[in-house]
């Protein structure tokens, strides 16, 4: 059976973790970063509960879900539509019991992978906005692209950080362990598992290149898997975004 080392940030790796451990999988938590919400501010607080004055609101991690759904208000507002850039993110939402078939404008998010920001513009209405009132909500820091191509096409485009992200320090005895099993891979299969660049980065230079090559890396996009092979990690492969999608992609994946 599997070893996993998960490196999502906290608290979103313990979800996870608890799946797998329930599975009778050893794991081990190798967070790098924290997710603080910050939906306790007034402004922050203010914005979420006038959600109705928007066109749509734009959902762009599960941790954004998170941390704004207790300032949402109690009943989803009839005229505002919701999107999200992928699974995780829907079924954070659906979690929460947001059930979207209530919504008459429905939920939008991308139809297939690459799940990202870049793959909802090209949904209806984000292909051709104008007019169209849309609220962001994401955590302080992301890409602004994406953003700028919707006020191109017309769209008035408001963002709402609803957390920020800050280091923690990495627990020495976790480090050695993941270490020690990335060295014995080649006996006992592990999987390392990536969902962000900061990530993939921050351990490239704590943890041992030997063993990378037998051992198996999962990432839940392109650019992720593309980077990881860059430091390594022969055997990386994309499984699809959300708890349900990586519990099915990682647990499928063969050993090398």
């Amino acid at each position: 059976m599997p070893r996993f080392v998960l490196t999502q940030p906290l608290p979103r790796v313990q979800a996870l973790a608890a799946s797998l451990r329930s599975g009778g999988h050893s794991v081990i938590e190798l967070p790098l970063r924290r997710l603080v919400p910050l939906a306790d501010q007034p402004a922050v607080r203010t914005t979420l509960n006038n959600v109705f004055v928007h066109d749509w609101v734009i959902f762009v991690s599960p941790g954004s879900v998170e941390a704004a759904w207790p300032s949402l208000p109690p009943f989803w507002p009839p005229g505002t539509g919701v999107a999200t850039v992928g699974p995780g993110t829907e079924q954070a939402l659906r979690a929460h019991g947001f059930d979207a078939e209530s919504v008459p404008c429905g939920m939008v998010r991308p139809r297939q992978a690459p799940y990202d920001a870049a793959s909802l513009l090209l949904e209806p209405p984000f292909d051709s906005p104008r007019g169209l009132q849309i609220l962001v909500v994401r955590g302080e820091q992301g890409r602004d692209d994406w953003l700028d191509r919707l006020r191109e096409r017309g769209a008035r485009v408001e963002v709402l950080a609803v957390h920020r992200s800050e280091p923690v320090p990495i627990d020495p005895s976790s480090l050695e362990r993941a270490s020690e099993w990335l060295g014995q891979a080649a006996q006992t299969p592990v999987r390392f598992v990536f969902t962000t660049q900061d990530a993939i980065e921050g351990l490239d230079t704590l943890l041992p290149r030997q063993g990378r090559e037998q051992a198996s890396a999962v990432a839940v996009h392109p650019r992720l898997t593309e980077a990881l092979r860059k430091c390594g990690w022969t055997h990386a492969r994309q499984v699809e975004p959300g708890e349900a999608g990586m519990l099915a992609g990682i647990e499928s994946v063969n050993r090398p």
